[in-house]
């Protein structure tokens, strides 16, 4: 486990930290020329300020070309369809790569091209079978498959529903498309009331059906067999008022193990030796970059870990993140050090969560159980004078 803090100075920045941790990860000499190379990152919310600057991702495409391999940044589709507002749909590729480009994220400023890994409508995937405890397939990004290697470039930060967002959740939601995403979230029995659908002269919901498999006679229809459980006829629906479809959603205690089980098909797709992990500790907030608002940070910045085991890189950031001072302007700024931030932010946001749930913790238990590596780690802190030496 490789750790740059986030103690820069002139001539060893950090994006000169992020070289050095590139480096030592193996990337600098088993990327081969002609090699694709996928930056799986997040492109942040629009009107979110806590996400990755675009200059670290250019860093990374930077060094890549460097060694002949031919690099391009991927995301994937959102859920829900059209609830986001101006310049922040997530939920189709025009729709998000236009917000990407308010956040700063274009081929001429990463100096890469740009794509969504699970095409036009999140549905471009291919499924992996795993034998998991909540999940038994995975519907994996359809771009995976042509990598050659993967960089899993993430900025950790909180998550409500995972604790920490990190390496794990940037993989098993990132690189699954939207039955992936929705099999976290709810329980696909998606239903439409016959007392409150509008008929055919609304039909909002066939246009937004990336697989068509919503007819319209009297009342709209759904095809179960064909449904991906995206939502986006239940936030077309929503929006204009009608709330006809229904869905159940699952218990947020079980949601962590799902993304731990989509995580495991997507690094047994193309075979672990591919990915590379590497977490930006920086702007940490207890809110998820999804989010449309910029949170107060809860601690100052920790600096860069690099990794080829997911599950160990999470769990060092969360370990450092726990260790380090409080912001006292934070909602949880009188917290001890020591405490797990996130799960005191949580209690702390949420009126529904009355004591503080290490949902991280539970994460990472099931990670360890699914054998997606250790919870132990060696932690090498590297210094400038490392690399003058080497």
């Amino acid at each position: 486990m490789y750790f740059a803090d986030r103690a820069a100075e002139s001539g060893y920045n950090m994006l000169d930290k992020l070289e050095h941790v590139f480096n030592k990860l193996g990337l600098a000499d088993d990327i081969k020329p002609g090699d694709k190379v996928m930056i799986k990152t997040h492109f942040g919310q629009y009107g979110n300020t806590n996400y990755i600057r675009p200059a670290y991702v250019r860093k990374i495409a930077d060094l890549v070309k460097k060694t002949g391999g031919i690099p391009f940044a991927a995301e994937s589709c959102g859920l829900g369809y059209g609830t986001s507002g101006v310049f922040s749909g997530r939920t189709t590729a025009p729709d998000y790569l236009e917000m990407a480009s308010q956040n700063g994220f274009t081929e001429a400023t990463i100096g890469c091209p740009i794509i969504m890994a699970d095409g036009y409508w999140g549905v471009d995937t291919f499924a992996v079978d795993i034998d998991g405890e909540f999940v038994d397939q995975v519907d994996v990004a359809s771009a995976v498959l042509d990598c050659d290697k993967v960089i899993v470039l993430t900025h950790a930060k909180g998550h409500g529903l995972s604790g920490l967002g990190g390496t794990l959740k940037n993989i098993g939601i990132g690189l699954v498309g939207k039955r992936g995403k929705a099999k976290m979230h709810n329980l696909g029995d998606f239903k439409i009331d016959p007392e409150k659908c509008l008929g055919p002269e609304c039909s909002k919901c066939l246009k937004v059906c990336p697989t068509r498999c919503i007819t319209m006679k009297d009342i709209a229809k759904i095809d179960e067999d064909r449904c991906v459980d995206c939502g986006h006829c239940r936030s077309v629906c929503n929006n204009i008022g009608a709330k006809a479809i229904s869905v159940t959603w699952r218990n947020a205690d079980e949601q962590p193990q799902r993304f731990v089980e989509n995580a495991v098909g997507v690094l047994d797709s193309i075979g672990r030796d591919r990915f590379y992990h590497i977490n930006l500790a920086i702007d940490i907030s207890d809110l998820c970059d999804c989010w449309g608002v910029g949170a107060p940070l809860l601690v100052h910045d920790i600096g860069i870990f690099g990794s080829r085991d997911p599950l160990a890189i999470d769990q060092a950031t969360q370990d450092k993140i726990n260790e380090a001072p409080t912001n006292p302007d934070s909602l949880i700024g009188d917290l001890d050090c020591g405490e797990c931030k996130f799960a005191h932010a949580l209690s702390a946001r949420s009126s529904s969560v009355d004591e503080p749930v290490d949902r991280a913790e539970i994460q990472f238990a099931h990670a360890e159980k699914m054998g997606l590596g250790s919870r132990k780690y060696n932690l090498v802190q590297l210094t400038r004078d490392d690399l003058n030496e080497e």
